[in-house]
């Protein structure tokens, strides 16, 4: 039986750098409609969430100002901007990561949470 590639069923990947987070092109479609980002940590199931915030709901006053997280879209990634947000999550579970480093782990998008998940129990080579 042959089966044929489908770019929808690429791995996600999420890259921890020193100062932002990368995600790569197969997670780009879930950042269609975001305008600001809100990230969130379930230690004890070792996750990262990746909230997608929308223009309006970031403007409306609901969500604290200083929990939205600016993006950076391109056609091939996008990236969350925040040397604050890296050092918690890198605190949160214990990664260093040096400068001109990264650590790689395996991202996908939760349709219940609406959110991109990071999985963090294992670093990606």
């Amino acid at each position: 039986m042959i089966e044929f590639f489908d770019l929808n069923t690429t791995a996600g990947l999420a890259s921890i750098y020193e100062n932002h987070i990368t995600l790569n092109k197969a997670l780009l479609k879930y950042f269609k409609d975001a305008y600001k980002v809100r990230v969130g940590i379930d230690k004890e199931n070792q996750k990262v969430f990746i909230y997608m915030i929308n223009k309006d709901y970031a403007c409306s006053g609901e969500i604290p100002e200083s929990s939205l997280l600016s993006i950076s879209i391109s056609k091939t990634y996008a990236r969350i901007c925040s040397r604050a947000m890296v050092e918690y999550v890198c605190n949160m579970f214990d990664i260093k990561v040096g400068k001109k480093e990264y650590v790689r782990y395996n991202a996908e998008y939760d349709e219940k949470n609406r959110a991109i998940i990071i999985d963090m129990k294992g670093v990606v080579s």
